[in-house]
């Protein structure tokens, strides 16, 4: 089993073609299905984190909305998303007070993919964030 981790700028990259990072999520989606590489992962607080750049970036354009939509729950989807329980809240707190830094400004959603790594012992995040770097193995 090798996990890999989804960030939300790699899901939303792959869903916009007008995405700067589009054609390099592309060439990673492609390497990812010849690799076989399972479980690919996310979490629910990239889930609603991509459904509000979704809404920001095009103004509540609901074609934009619908491709999202299809890429969470209908025919695009490629990746299984993990709901978070009450108590690992608690966890991602933990794993962000370990890893923010003045020079590291990490997220509770960036804590919460680390922390989603380390439950599944990912192989590497996808993500075109470098605040990652020097956490996790990233694949960008």
């Amino acid at each position: 089993m090798i996990a890999i981790i989804l960030d939300s700028n790699f899901l939303f990259a792959i869903t916009f073609k007008k995405d700067k990072n589009f054609l390099r999520a592309y060439e990673l989606f492609i390497e990812l299905k010849e690799s076989e590489a399972q479980p690919l992962l996310t979490n629910n607080l990239v889930l609603e984190e991509t459904i509000n750049l979704v809404v920001a970036r095009f103004n509540g354009n609901l074609f934009h909305l619908d491709k999202i939509y299809n890429l969470f729950w209908g025919d695009d989807n490629f990746f299984q998303t993990e709901y978070l329980m009450q108590d690992e809240y608690k966890t991602v707190f933990n794993d962000l007070k370990k890893y923010t830094t003045p020079k590291r400004l990490l997220s509770f959603i960036d804590a919460s993919l680390i922390s989603l790594y380390q439950k599944y012992n990912g192989d590497k995040i996808l993500s075109f964030d470098s605040h990652f770097d020097n956490i996790l193995k990233r694949l960008y």
